[in-house]
């Protein structure tokens, strides 16, 4: 039987108001495998959640289910989709092509911020070692992606590279625990390259820095994936 999520699933603080915020705070926690394959989501209990009307919680589960996170079945609802490990490899190969993309279209304004932020980020990572913080470690990556997304001048490609890493991500979560330390080696690596192409202002190499990444990630993924 599918469980119903609720404001106890998650930890993560609920936004108010706005669908934009309601729906990355659901697609975050199914990403992390809070909301489960075939998990329903509940208009009513979530609407109560965040304190909004069931429009907003509404608008947000569409935008899930073009995302191909959620499905919604008559008679049934809207539920967590599940994790076809026939269609990582297809999701994967896209991302190493995006990335491949992202000099195409710089957006040479965004890269003292990013230059900062990864610097940022490098000083939490240290602060990681030792321990499996499956949670902290999400927030990097999350925000590593968020500051190499914009560095993508184009709205189009932005908007299809920011898809397709949650897609990628909760596949790479269902499995990740089994390889915790080499991806946190493989991090503290991608951001010291990172610092070094954006230093030099090459956000071409910045997106070749993130496609031998994400194929290291499509290794690990289809390794975890044979031995089941």
């Amino acid at each position: 039987m599918s469980e119903s999520a609720t404001s106890e699933n998650s930890r993560t603080r609920a936004p108010r108001g706005q669908v934009t915020d309601i729906y990355r705070a659901l697609r975050d926690r199914i990403c992390l495998l809070r909301y489960p394959p075939g998990m329903l989501l509940g208009e009513h209990e979530l609407a109560e959640e965040f304190t909004v009307s069931r429009t907003p919680v509404r608008q947000a589960l569409q935008r899930l289910e073009y995302d191909g996170l959620t499905e919604t079945r008559n008679g049934v609802g809207t539920m967590v989709t599940g994790v076809d490990p026939n269609a990582f490899r297809d999701i994967y190969a896209f991302r190493l092509r995006l990335s491949e993309m992202m000099g195409e279209f710089p957006a040479e304004e965004e890269v003292p911020h990013a230059l900062s932020t990864i610097l940022a980020l490098q000083d939490r990572l240290g602060a990681l070692k030792g321990q499996r913080d499956m949670e902290a470690f999400w927030q990097l990556n999350h925000e590593l992606h968020h500051t190499t997304n914009r560095l993508i001048a184009n709205l189009a490609l932005r908007e299809t590279h920011e898809r397709y890493y949650f897609q990628a991500s909760r596949i790479w979560y269902s499995v990740i625990e089994a390889f915790f330390e080499e991806q946190l080696a493989d991090l503290a690596s991608e951001l010291n390259e990172i610092v070094g192409a954006l230093r030099a202002g090459d956000i071409r190499a910045v997106g070749y820095i993130q496609r031998n990444h994400i194929a290291f990630g499509l290794h690990r993924v289809a390794s975890a994936h044979t031995a089941v």
